[in-house]
């Protein structure tokens, strides 16, 4: 019974060693790809012209296919792990326009600020929903909620009152909420896993894993950034 448990044990934490490493993966992907995108003029430069003429068009567009191929990743995860990796990068590729104004509108100072501070605040939450003995999934309405009236507000405010002290307060909620999102996610981890376990396909589960603690990330770190950064 106990080498049951110590090789459950073992198992777990390479699978959770995984599932971090991709998502590290994934957060350094997004990053390179908006930036090689913004320094490519021609190429921002109708990514701006389409975004400020359809802005809701444009990132209902974006989210939809990124979440496609986060569809596919699904889709794929016990099928093959190429395709699992091709459709990941290809979701994170696709999100990664979303990353490109940010490049533009602030300091590289700013941008390494916020990501050490993301780095720190993640790390903290991860740790605190994965060693935690609460079972989090009683979190899962309160948030889903939340995160629709944060969608709601947003959309509100940027079609009728346009207040930038508006903005200030949801950014500050979106970071309290996926701060929330990035612990539950975590304690997730170990339930996947019990699911998977024995499975051939732990490899690309892992990457399907990852996918919701990489799109913590970047909410936290764009509301930090748009928060505290110094905007040009």
């Amino acid at each position: 019974m106990q080498t049951i448990d110590k090789a459950k044990a073992n198992g777990l934490a390479r699978f959770t060693s995984l599932v971090y490493l991709y998502t590290g993966f994934g957060i350094a992907l997004w990053l390179v790809v908006a930036n090689a995108i913004a320094r490519n003029a021609g190429l921002s430069k109708a990514i701006f012209s389409l975004a400020g003429a359809h802005s809701i068009i444009f990132t209902i567009l974006v989210v939809a296919v990124a979440f496609g191929f986060i569809s596919l990743c699904n889709y794929f995860a016990t099928r093959s792990y190429f395709m699992t990796f091709v459709s990941y990068v290809a979701f994170l590729v696709a999100l990664s326009v979303i990353g490109v104004p940010i490049f533009y509108l602030y300091s590289a100072a700013s941008i390494t600020q916020a990501l050490v501070v993301t780095s720190a605040v993640f790390i903290v939450a991860a740790a605190f929903g994965f060693i935690t003995k609460k079972d989090l999934t009683t979190w899962s309405r309160t948030l889903m909620i939340g995160l629709i009236s944060i969608i709601v507000v947003s959309l509100i405010n940027i079609l009728i009152f346009k207040s930038s002290m508006m903005m200030l307060l949801i950014n500050i909620a979106v970071v309290v909420i996926f701060l929330f999102y990035i612990a539950f996610d975590s304690q997730n981890i170990k339930r996947i896993y019990a699911q998977a376990e024995g499975s051939e396909s732990l490899g690309a589960i892992a990457l399907v894993a990852s996918i919701n603690l990489v799109l913590d990330f970047i909410n936290v770190f764009m509301s930090l950034l748009s928060i505290f950064g110094d905007s040009n």
